[in-house]
C-alpha cells in the first residue's frame, strides 16, 4: 500500500492522559516490576547455588531454593501491585504540573502511530488498528494485541487539532471509522 507522507502530533489533555495511563503503563509496568522481581530472585537462587558445598549441602539448597520460590509466589501479587500504585500516585500528583502533561503526545505518521509519554513510549503501525470508532466527544481506535489497547482522542480540543485530516487519513488507507 502506497501511502503519501502524512504526519500529525496532538499533546493530551488531563483525561486523554488519565485514560492512557490506565490503559497502557499499568499493565506495562506490573510486567516491568514482575519481571524485574522475578529476575532478583532467579538471582538470589543462582548466587545461592554457587555458594552451597555441592557434596553436604545440596538437598538444603533445593529446600531453601523451593521455600524462596513459594514464599516469592505467594507475594508476588502484593509486591507488584503495591508498586504500581505507588508509581501511579506519583504519577497522579505529577499531572498537576503542566511541563509534565506537556511530554504527553500522539503523533501519528503515514506508517505508525506513537505514543509519547514520561512513563513510557509506544508505537503502533496502522495494520495494528482494527476498527475506528467516532462519536461526539472521542474517537477511538482499537489496537489488534493481546491487550487490547484503545488509543482515545478527545473531539473536545477539536479547535488546536487537525481531527479531520486525521480521519480522513484513516477512512483513505486504513480502515471504514464508523460514526455513532
Amino acid at each position: 500500500m502506497n501511502m503519501p507522507d502524512f504526519s500529525l502530533e496532538f499533546e493530551l489533555n488531563i483525561s486523554e492522559i488519565r485514560k492512557l495511563n490506565k490503559m497502557y503503563f499499568k499493565h506495562l509496568y506490573k510486567e516491568r516490576v514482575t519481571t524485574i522481581s522475578s529476575l532478583i530472585l532467579f538471582l538470589l537462587i543462582l548466587f545461592d547455588f554457587f555458594r552451597v558445598d555441592h557434596n553436604n549441602d545440596m538437598m538444603q539448597w533445593i529446600i531453601r531454593s523451593l521455600i524462596l520460590i513459594i514464599f516469592f509466589l505467594l507475594i508476588q501479587y502484593s509486591f507488584v501491585n503495591t508498586i504500581c500504585k505507588l508509581i501511579f500516585r506519583l504519577a497522579k500528583k505529577l499531572l498537576k504540573f503542566d511541563s509534565f502533561i506537556s511530554k504527553y503526545k500522539f503523533n501519528f505518521t503515514s506508517s505508525l502511530i506513537h505514543v509519547h509519554s514520561p512513563l513510557g513510549e509506544f508505537a503502533h503501525k496502522w495494520s495494528e488498528i482494527e476498527k475506528a470508532i467516532l462519536t461526539k466527544d472521542f474517537f477511538f481506535l482499537y489496537v489488534k494485541k493481546r491487550n487490547g489497547y484503545i488509543i482515545t482522542i478527545s473531539n473536545k480540543d477539536n479547535n488546536q487539532r487537525n481531527m479531520e485530516e486525521l480521519i480522513t487519513f484513516i477512512e483513505r488507507h486504513v480502515t471504514h471509522v464508523t460514526k455513532v
